[in-house]
């Protein structure tokens, strides 16, 4: 007796690479945690900082066009990307924590 898998003709094996892109975004419990405040604000000035660092001459630029295609990608996304610009926002509308933001982004 032979053991076979039989998959049907238009399946493709994927590797852990090629993964990491067709599962992309956010969860729901992700987008949740987002909206509590110290989550909310680490993770939306790393992103941030992320953002900079991989973009050097241009983050300016084309900022608000990589988080607005992150947005129109699910629900998820736009809930989670929320949390975070309402937690950056708040914390940079004090003078405190508009250096403490701007020191955490630009270095």
């Amino acid at each position: 007796m032979e053991n076979k898998i039989m998959m049907p003709a238009f399946y493709n094996v994927l590797s852990c690479e090629e993964m990491t892109y067709t599962e992309g975004g956010a969860t729901f419990t992700e987008a949740l945690l987002n909206w509590i405040p110290p989550i909310g604000w680490y993770m939306g000035v790393t992103a941030m900082r992320n953002y900079r660092k991989s973009h050097p001459n241009d983050w300016l630029d084309t900022g608000l066009d990589a988080l607005s295609r992150d947005m129109d990608s699910s629900a998820q996304n736009m809930l989670r990307d929320l949390g975070r610009i309402v937690w950056v926002t708040a914390t940079s509308a004090t003078g405190i924590g508009f250096l403490v933001n701007a020191a955490i982004v630009l270095l």
